[in-house]
């Protein structure tokens, strides 16, 4: 090899060893540790709150982090309020472990203790351990009352790319409260005079009527050629299974479940296919045999496998705090949403619909944003007003709705079998929840550290009801 070319082949080796140790070695933003928000309150009718710290990336070691706690004068551990883990002098030692991205504490009023409207705590981040660094948002403020959140920044905890839990997000209060997904089966709808059962849409749930009014009658039978039309199909979805999901726009006239009569023997069994759980792949939940007629103060649910030859009863009463109660059928009666006016939009996995070409027909999607009951949604382009530009002067001349979809899927964009979603920054929305606090929204992010599962928002408050 003549000089020439030695020199040109170091000088190429050189280059590549350079970029590939620059690339090989580039270091990774540092992982920080915050609050997941700077304030919350503690209304007067709530016992206890669960505050979180969160990482910027999972660990691969345990965190330990001190937090200091500092109440105003007056209010007193042990006496006024515990915390666990407990203080050590006025500090708090929480640890995050290793392959997780967040911890908590809880803090319970104690029993008879009274407090003012400006009472509150605050805690500060004031070490972690190495290499976590102490993000900006390192200081939460805890009110004692109930609060209306001038906004801040939030990562929605949907359990990562499995989209493992339903997560129920209340902005005047800075709180999100994440729920597995499959932990309930049916909602029974309680706050009026209505009478209605919903699905759970975020396992593909299904369900169909038969013309029998004995659960025992029932048997597998029943089932015969159910499996092709009863079930989510996305490689091969069919229209005539339309009626047995719940139309995703939350009309209560179009549930799979007719309106539970008032006399009993209108009321039919129907076959429920309990759809698919968390994993990959998905595992099958099932099915099940049901019948739901009317109490004097709610529901009465009759369940059971297909082939049994006997049924459980259980009663569900009407309760006018909440939209919704839920049951399980291995765990019965159970808390999932908040009361109706603690939530303002959900992030879920969906049984959403779709348009081949041929007419609508069930589909399961990701990342949909659903808006409670009593809340408003309307959508805003950028081309019309930048969200920094938005005020409360500029709501009159919006078009709310209150479809549960208002938002939807509309705010992210691909996800198809050719091309990947991405969230759509042209637009942003105005939310109105159910105390006439008037919110914008925008979302900032589909993942958290690369996984799905951890949509990213900022919100502001406009206009305070």
């Amino acid at each position: 090899m003549s000089l020439t070319n030695l020199r040109k082949f170091l000088i190429l080796f050189l280059i590549i060893t350079v970029a590939s140790c620059t690339k090989r070695d580039a270091p990774l933003p540092d992982n920080q540790v915050e609050f997941e928000v700077n304030e919350q309150g503690l209304a007067e009718t709530t016992n206890d709150i669960t505050l979180k710290l969160k990482l910027s990336r999972a660990a691969d070691r345990d965190i330990p982090v001190t937090i200091s706690v500092t109440p105003t004068t007056g209010v007193e551990y042990n006496t006024d309020y515990t915390i666990a883990p407990v203080l050590t002098g006025n500090n708090i030692v929480a640890t995050i472990l290793s392959g997780s991205s967040e911890t908590s504490f809880i803090l319970t009023k104690s029993m008879g203790a009274l407090f003012y409207g400006d009472d509150q705590i605050i805690f500060k981040i004031i070490s972690s351990g190495s290499p976590v660094t102490i993000g900006t948002q390192s200081q939460l403020t805890l009110k004692f009352s109930e609060i209306v959140s001038a906004g801040t920044t939030m990562t929605t905890n949907g359990g990562g790319a499995s989209y493992g839990n339903k997560v129920f997000i209340d902005l005047s209060a800075n709180n999100q409260v994440a729920v597995s997904r499959t932990k309930w089966d049916l909602g029974f709808y309680t706050s009026s005079s209505e009478w209605r059962v919903t699905l759970n849409s975020s396992t593909a749930m299904m369900a169909r009527q038969l013309d029998k009014n004995d659960l025992n009658a029932v048997t597998a039978l029943d089932t015969t050629g159910l499996s092709n039309e009863l079930v989510f199909s996305q490689t091969n979805p069919v229209i005539t299974s339309l009626p047995y999901i719940d139309y995703p726009d939350g009309n209560l006239n179009r549930t799979a479940i007719a309106a539970i009569s008032a006399t009993a023997s209108e009321n039919k069994v129907y076959i429920i296919n309990r759809g698919t759980g968390i994993g990959v792949p998905a595992p099958l939940r099932g099915w099940k045999k049901i019948r739901i007629i009317r109490s004097t103060n709610g529901y009465v649910l009759q369940h059971a496998d297909i082939a049994a030859t006997s049924f459980v009863s259980m009663e569900i009463p009407k309760d006018e705090k909440y939209f919704f109660k839920y049951v399980s059928f291995e765990n019965g009666l159970l808390t999932v949403e908040p009361e109706a006016k603690k939530w303002d939009i959900a992030w879920t996995y969906f049984s959403n619909v779709t348009n081949f070409g041929n007419g609508e027909v069930p589909y399961n999607f990701q990342d949909v944003v659903l808006q409670n009951r009593n809340v408003q949604i309307a959508k805003v382009l950028i081309a019309t007003k930048l969200y920094a530009d938005f005020t409360a002067n500029d709501i009159a001349t919006q078009t709310f709705v209150t479809t549960q979809t208002g938002i939807g899927f509309d705010w992210r964009s691909g996800g198809g079998p050719t091309s990947a979603p991405a969230v759509r920054t042209d637009r942003y929305y105005i939310i109105k929840d159910g105390d006439n606090n008037y919110y914008k929204l925008k979302f900032t992010s589909l993942t958290q550290a690369g996984e799905r599962g951890y949509p990213a928002f900022e919100y502001a408050l406009i206009k305070k009801g």
